[in-house]
């Protein structure tokens, strides 16, 4: 698999994440929404796919679907195109993945994530911490402070805690997700 290749397959792998979570909030099935987006997403003569093959592939009621579809377009993954029924020349609309539109929602979602990060390493960077050597569980000086150094839990006295991997592995993390935002936003705007 070439390196685009993989970064390719990161992002559907993201996208589906992101959908399987999502579709809880927008009480979808959320195997369903990936299952969908994943037919949508193979649609490979590029003329889309409609609510009814969507239908005949899956078997899933067109409410489902349509409820499904109404989420993607809301979230900008996916948009329709017009088009007349072959047989019936009723509208129809035919559903494609806007890979545009994912590139930008993934490169968002990375941000947040980032940001997230950071907070969390000047956290670590301006508290000291003191750690249970019986349970392990990590204690700021305040906190540490207030319980006279000993655990609360099992009463073990609570040892200085070293955090310099902490933040070796936080920022090491947050190197490589603004390298991916920095890649991710030359390939977006670059065309």
């Amino acid at each position: 698999m070439s390196g685009e290749e993989k970064t390719n397959a990161d992002y559907i792998r993201g996208l589906e994440m992101m959908i399987y979570r999502l579709s809880f909030k927008n009480e979808v099935d959320p195997e369903k929404a990936v299952r969908i987006f994943r037919l949508i997403a193979s649609e490979s003569r590029g003329r889309g796919l409609s609510d009814e093959d969507l239908e005949s592939l899956t078997g899933y009621r067109q409410g489902e679907i349509r409820k499904i579809l109404r989420m993607f377009y809301d979230l900008r993954i996916a948009g329709y195109r017009r088009g007349r029924h072959p047989e019936t020349g009723a509208t129809r609309y035919y559903w494609s993945i806007d890979s545009d539109s994912i590139n930008v929602i993934l490169v968002s979602r990375k941000k947040a994530v980032l940001q997230k990060l950071v907070q969390r390493l000047d956290y670590e960077r301006e508290n000291a911490f003191y750690v249970c050597p019986n349970d392990k569980t990590r204690y700021t000086f305040d906190e540490a402070f207030e319980y006279e150094f000993t655990c609360p839990k099992c009463g073990f006295l609570l040892e200085e805690d070293n955090n310099s991997k902490y933040i070796e592995v936080l920022e090491n993390r947050i190197r490589e997700i603004k390298k991916e935002i920095e890649e991710d936003e030359k390939k977006i705007y670059s065309t």
